[in-house]
């Protein structure tokens, strides 16, 4: 074997264990931060893969090993159940085979050679089925990758200039096949650096948008934690002025009941109920306050809920909280205090004074899920980046809010779904009340 097709071998299995680790590592939440693991499955895919090709292993002692490696990987650095895995499995070599079978058969289309003749002799016949194989492998392998939410729609990008840059340099190829009637050794060697350069420009190309799409994650990562910096210093201070007005309020309801037992003795019942009312306050009389047995949760819903009833919003509440659940009781506040945050933005914006603004606040249990909707009115325009609802606050701070009940969200492995319609707009949250990461 020449140094030319050395070469390209090498960087066909270097594409071809990249691509795979890749793709497995995006299904599946890890088991480490250090991304050691990746590495050293990268590291058996490329060495296992240099050895089966140039000691030309049997194709099914070369498959057998990599699902080996690939249920390795998985069950010691991928949190998952075994049929989850398995699925892993499966899918990877499935999508291998059909990115193989598609290559080689383009590659025999143009070449006028069987797919046998591709695996048996180093031609341009094989060249071309390599370059073809791996340009779709890596283009269906990271489109299938999964992403971060909010950065889903950036995907499109390198998906565009992938695509792009195979067209042109296959079209090069492909031209030269058709126009040349004979390939000597020139021609030969011309063509497999061409192929060559191709397949590095494709792994430029992913390095490049990964380290981009990288840096933007780091970004949001970073508005997200400012975000919750500010949610939590006016969490403390909400937490802080309700146990003010409890501490005033105990200070004086024994005169309070005092002077109510001697309306009561002495004065008409009206009398009573109008002090009591005031006594009382708000909260009591109309039942805005939640009180699901979840303390922190009552406190951060009924302070919002207050809130946008003392701004003429109307409001109603349907609370049902289970004992005891794997859910953190700061992100349930995160998720509800958040949500609220943007429906009572959005009833304030309201411009047609004759609408009704109002806020309907649920939290159910529903099978082994526990299940959270707000309602609101709204009117105007709903502003979308992508998959990316927008809210009115000013930078840094655009959205973020949305972005980190959804990082919430998926930390739990739930789900999330914004519907708007006919001027009311509905957000609807399920988090699974049993753990989706656990054993095997």
């Amino acid at each position: 074997m020449n140094t030319e097709w050395v070469i390209i071998e090498v960087i066909a299995v270097f594409i071809d264990a990249l691509a795979k680790v890749y793709f497995l590592n995006s299904r599946y939440s890890s088991r480490f931060a250090s991304v050691m693991p990746q590495l050293l499955a990268w590291l058996c895919f490329f060495g296992w893969g240099i050895i089966a090709t140039f000691l030309d292993f049997p194709i099914w002692l070369y498959d057998g090993m990599i699902c080996a490696i690939i249920l390795a990987y998985l069950f010691i650095a991928k949190y998952g159940s075994i049929a989850q895995k398995l699925f892993g499995l499966v899918l990877a070599e499935a999508l291998v085979f059909a990115c193989s079978l598609t290559g080689a058969g383009l590659a025999s289309l143009f070449t006028n050679v069987n797919i046998t003749h591709t695996q048996l002799y180093q031609d341009n016949a094989r060249l071309l089925t390599i370059v073809f194989i791996k340009i779709i492998q890596v283009i269906v392998f990271y489109g299938l990758s999964k992403k971060h939410y909010n950065l889903r729609a950036l995907q499109k990008r390198p998906m565009l200039v992938l695509t792009c840059a195979a067209i042109i340099v296959l079209l090069c190829l492909l031209f030269m096949f058709v126009n040349l009637s004979e390939f000597n050794e020139q021609t030969n060697n011309i063509l497999i650096w061409l192929a060559s350069g191709l397949l590095l420009i494709l792994i430029g190309i992913f390095v490049m948008y990964e380290m981009f799409i990288r840096e933007e994650t780091r970004n949001i990562d970073l508005s997200t934690r400012l975000q919750r910096l500010e949610m939590e210093s006016n969490f403390f201070n909400e937490l802080n002025a309700m146990q003010a007005d409890i501490r005033i309020w105990r200070h004086e309801y024994k005169n309070n009941l005092v002077g109510l037992r001697a309306l009561i003795e002495q004065g008409p019942p009206e009398k009573a109920l109008e002090y009591l009312d005031k006594f009382s306050g708000e909260s009591f009389r109309d039942g805005a306050m939640l009180q699901t047995g979840n303390t922190v949760l009552d406190a951060v819903v009924s302070t919002k809920l207050l809130l946008a009833r003392s701004r003429g919003i109307e409001v109603s509440i349907q609370a049902v909280y289970p004992e005891t659940n794997n859910i953190e009781d700061y992100d349930l506040c995160a998720i509800a205090g958040n949500l609220l945050d943007n429906a009572i933005e959005a009833c304030e914006r309201m411009k047609d004074s004759e609408q009704v603004r109002f806020i309907s606040f649920t939290l159910l249990i529903k099978g082994t899920n526990l299940t959270l909707s707000i309602l609101n009115s709204y009117d105007g325009e709903i502003k979308r980046v992508g998959n990316r609802f927008i809210t009115a606050k000013s930078a840094p701070f655009h959205g973020v809010g949305i972005q980190y009940v959804d990082s919430i969200v998926d930390k739990y492995q739930g789900h999330v779904l914004r519907e708007y319609q006919d001027g009311v707009f509905e957000t609807y949250v399920m988090l699974p009340l049993i753990s989706a990461q656990g054993g095997d």
